[in-house]
């Protein structure tokens, strides 16, 4: 088995995506990570569902202790407003995720590896072809546990 074998279709966001629809893809997907590919539709981020929560906090919520008096009524309504009209890649958390990438012959063990090192949901797998790269698709930590374990 390969990860061309592992590999399924994964919707991905151009970077100069909305970045209010590409959250709600997330959301409608249930996906574990945001795919972002740059304009040679090259990954280029990988955004974790639980990064993402975090880019709609106020600074002051992400840095440090929240205390329990804090009761915002308009937190939904402002973290919208915060994505409206922005682009994935100003929206994008400080400390973007390089994307883990593999070819389409990487064995299990080189994936699970990579996944573990770069903690992340996800892992693409792309064909290169001299200068040219394709997505193939990308493998998710439920695909691959689902390989090395088995299914229920």
């Amino acid at each position: 088995m390969r990860a061309r074998d592992l590999a399924g279709s994964y919707p991905a966001v151009s970077a100069d995506a909305d970045a209010l629809g590409a959250a709600r893809l997330l959301v409608r997907e249930q996906l574990p990570a945001l795919l972002v590919l740059d304009r040679d539709d090259y990954p280029y981020a990988v955004v974790p569902s639980a990064r993402v929560i975090g880019a709609l906090l106020p600074w002051y919520m992400r840095e440090g202790p929240v205390p329990t008096t804090v009761v915002d009524d308009h937190f939904d309504e402002e973290a919208r407003e915060a994505m409206t009209g922005r682009s994935v890649t100003e929206w994008l958390p400080r400390g973007r995720i390089t994307p883990a990438v593999v070819g389409p012959d990487a064995p299990p063990s080189q994936i699970a590896a990579l996944m573990a090192r770069k903690e992340t949901p996800i892992v693409a797998v792309v064909e290169r072809n001299g200068d040219k790269a394709t997505l193939i698709g990308a493998i998710t930590a439920t695909a691959l546990l689902k390989h090395i374990i088995g299914g229920s």
